[in-house]
């Protein structure tokens, strides 16, 4: 150790001291002396600097002869690895001191695994929590912790499973290697890649039919079906070939093959389905299907990758710290053979005791509340809209350097593993500094989200209904699933309008649940819903301008999709945190120990239960203020049509109480909101109905509210009184709707 605090290494040659030479790794970065003889150093590796991950035992070094570089021999670097590698132990911010097996260790120290490092784990959340700055890197380690002690619990409480050492280690491997395949920005890349394919599918359409036409169509396929989960399976094949793993030097492959092993790992990563069939080449029996819960839990959604990052994202961005017991839900589980609700077979799978109900349901309003408050946070979303706008108009201008040294784009970067993992969130800066030819609208995008000049939002957010809507057109008020009246008007509740049915059959089935028709549109539905609202005079010139608005939607579930049956036979989506999650009761006696139950969310404490069990809220946005021929302005006209489109929507409507973001007025003027949200017309009052009267409504019937100063009291004026209506309100805050 020198006198700033660097490690040196002791460094020996053919007929030198036994002192040897000293090599500064801060400041000559090993390079010996000008002049001397080119020798094979031997590293006395007792002093030699580790990083985290370094293993006791360095690489190897080169082999002799090997030319020096630039004349100067160097310290070894960048050699390959030894094997087996040593285990370790490491500090977490969320699960304290780690002990990492030493597979573990070597699939850590490559540049696939360690590129995770600099891919945020929240993408542009950033722009709103300026700490949610954690990286794929962390959650990736957290998760093979929390799958170790998974399996390590099970392991040692029911040993007649027979799991073995091969199968920890493999699951824990899963849950290190589950998100290798993200992109720059996490979840964002993943719909530039689709939308790429979308947009290569309708230029491959116009093709004539041919080699080429299919070739594109293929190309196009292949992106539209992108998934981070396909890239991870991929980037972990090569992650064990390009950097020679050995996986004997790891596994005991007592019964399994290395391949055998391999094949499970990736079959951890894509998980299964209840009721798809058990996957060959993996070297083990369907008893052992309850591995699959562990890293992605395709039946309810309970698995370490959700505790992970439920806890995780909410100690960086919120500072809460255990917001639930992880330990608790691990200590309390147990592997039990049960009937599966959807395909009728016992299959093995992880069960829960009976206590921990609420605590599973808490986890699922965690996640909601997470959903509302950060990960769907409509500046965060915005960000990456503009981000993923960045791409797109870069994607065919940006040439950078492939796997295989040619220049090459951001989608085929997608389609090669190799060349993918060149890909960070560092890819902004790539093209803010790039000098290609037509990636000047790109940065000057890029800058806008620097000076965070961001899209405009129109109006206030609107919640999408979800519950099925009354017949009486009169009425058309949410109605919910199992009423088989609506009380509002009385209309019976047989033929309420829905879609989403069973291909075959064409009825709703508890496999096919019906959905209202809204929540069947997608985000370009809704957008020429709107447009469809503007003025005849603007339509044309609109509609040519269409890619300048954006609609965007946000679903936040609480649970696990199932179908919840009506009074009439149709079967409803719903959502339930406790869906197909095995409960069991410890304390029963003989072989009633391992009889499973299923809890209902109604059999639950009304105070746990949601009011709600799904959201989806659309948020409207305008790219660039442009000015029309007519001189109105972009904003001003889609404005007012989305006004109109709010106004003819059944359900809920504007949502307001979730942000402080003034909303856009046409011409830039502000609409007063009265202090008072309804107002009363006597005249309506009927028995058992107290709902307020809208404010259109009343101005027809000649209701107006006098005048209030310092929130006085409510005068209504009956008709034929007179009376003048107030318009100031109590802030000055903007506000279409």
């Amino acid at each position: 150790m020198d006198a700033h605090g660097h490690k040196r290494a002791r460094v020996e040659t053919p007929g030198s001291s036994s002192s040897g030479r000293v090599f500064d790794d801060a400041s000559s970065d090993g390079i010996e002396n000008e002049g001397e003889e080119h020798a094979q150093p031997i590293v006395d590796y007792e002093d030699f600097p580790m990083s985290q991950t370094d293993n006791p035992h360095p690489p190897s070094l080169p082999a002799a002869g090997t030319p020096p570089l630039n004349g100067r021999a160097l310290v070894p670097r960048g050699f390959v690895p030894e094997h087996p590698k040593k285990g370790k132990s490491i500090h977490d911010r969320v699960h304290g001191t780690i002990a990492l097996d030493p597979l573990l260790v070597a699939v850590m120290d490559t540049p696939q695994f360690q590129r995770l490092e600099r891919i945020h784990q929240l993408g542009g959340c950033s722009y709103v929590y300026p700490s949610a700055k954690h990286s794929r890197k962390e959650h990736s380690i957290g998760v093979a912790h929390l799958a170790g002690c998974l399996m390590t619990h099970l392991r040692a409480k029911q040993p007649e499973l027979f799991i073995t050492e091969d199968d920890v280690r493999c699951v824990q491997l899963a849950g290190l290697v589950h998100d290798l395949g993200h992109g720059p920005y996490s979840h964002m890349f993943e719909g530039f890649v689709n939308w790429q394919g979308e947009q290569e599918r309708t230029r491959a359409a116009k093709l004539a039919a041919g080699p080429e036409r299919e070739a594109k169509h293929e190309r196009a396929r292949k992106l539209c079906e992108w998934t981070h989960e396909d890239m991870s399976m991929a980037l972990f094949d090569l992650l064990i070939d390009s950097n020679e793993i050995p996986l004997e030097a790891y596994f005991s492959n007592d019964g399994c093959s290395d391949v055998e092993h391999r094949t499970f790992v990736k079959q951890l990563i894509a998980g299964l389905r209840p009721e798809a069939p058990w996957p060959d080449g993996n070297g083990r029996d369907e008893k052992m299907r309850f591995l699959f819960d562990v890293v992605s839990n395709s039946r309810n959604g309970i698995d370490v990758d959700k505790l992970d990052y439920l806890l995780r994202d909410s100690m960086a961005c919120l500072g809460s710290k255990n917001i639930f017991e992880v330990s608790r839900l691990i200590d309390s589980t147990r592997v039990i053979s049960v009937k599966d609700v959807k395909t009728n077979r016992r299959l093995s799978q992880v069960c829960f005791q009976m206590k921990v109900a609420g605590d599973i349901v808490d986890i699922y309003s965690i996640r909601a509340k997470l959903h509302r408050t950060l990960y769907q946070h409509h500046t965060a979303n915005v960000a990456e809209m503009m981000i993923s706008d960045v791409l797109k108009l870069a994607n065919e201008a940006l040439r950078f350097r492939g796997a295989d040294g040619r220049a090459t784009t951001l989608a085929d970067a997608a389609l090669d593993p190799a060349t993918f993992c060149l890909l960070t969130d560092a890819i902004t800066d790539c093209i803010g500094l790039s000098m290609d030819p037509g990636i000047e609208p790109a940065v000057a995008l890029l800058e806008r989200i620097h000076r965070r000049d961001f899209y405009k939002q129109i109006g206030n957010s609107y919640k999408v209904t979800h519950q099925p809507l009354c017949t009486n057109k009169g009425c058309r008020r949410a109605t919910a699933i199992d009423w088989r009246y609506c009380p509002w008007c009385d209309a019976e509740c047989s033929k309420r309008e829905h879609t989403g049915r069973a291909p075959d059959s064409g009825q709703s089935t508890e496999q096919h649940p019906a959905v209202v028709p809204l929540m069947k549109k997608t985000a370009d539905d809704f957008r020429r819903d709107i447009l469809h609202l503007v003025a005849a005079k603007h339509k044309a010139e609109v509609e040519a301008l269409a890619d300048q608005v954006q609609v965007h939607l946000v679903d936040i579930t609480h649970g696990k999709k199932v179908g919840k049956l009506d009074g009439y036979g149709i079967w409803w989506a719903a959502y339930d945190p406790l869906y197909c999650v095995g409960f069991y009761n410890p304390k029963n006696a003989g072989t009633t120990f391992d009889q499973v139950s299923h809890v209902k969310l109604d059999q639950m404490s009304q105070l746990s239960k949601p009011e709600a069990d799904q959201e989806r809220t659309l948020w409207f946005y305008c790219k660039s203020n442009v000015t029309l021929a007519s001189g109105a302005s972009l904003l001003d006209v889609v404005a007012t049509a989305y006004g109109r489109w709010v106004k003819a929507q059944p359900g809920v409507g504007a949502s307001v109480g979730g942000q402080n973001t003034p909303t856009h007025t046409p011409n830039g003027s502000e609409i007063k909101k009265p202090t008072r949200q309804g107002r009363l017309n006597p005249a309506r009052l009927a028995i058992g109905h107290s709902d307020p009267v809208p404010e259109e409504d009343e101005e027809e019937e000649g209701v107006a509210p006098a005048e209030e100063e310092g929130g006085g009291s409510l005068v209504l004026v009956l008709p034929g009184e007179g009376g003048e209506a107030d318009e100031q309100g109590d802030d000055g805050d903007e506000d279409l709707l």
